[in-house]
């Protein structure tokens, strides 16, 4: 029986260019020079999504 080769999901340390790469199920999404690039970036996402979901519910509630 052959088995699926692992799909690598995560955030990676690149020491050949000593930068970060997220992978999501074995594909390269995007790359950071550094861990906190990654972070920064990640906290804005966070917030637009927030941002997004009380609009969201503010024009659900706003129209009952």
């Amino acid at each position: 029986m052959t088995q699926k080769p692992e799909t690598r999901t995560g955030l990676f340390e690149q020491k050949t260019t000593n930068d970060y790469v997220v992978m999501w199920k074995g594909r390269e999404i995007c790359r950071y020079a550094t861990v906190w690039d990654f972070v920064d970036a990640h906290a804005q996402g966070l917030a637009a999504l927030e941002a997004n979901q009380a609009d969201l519910l503010e024009s659900y509630y706003s129209d009952l």
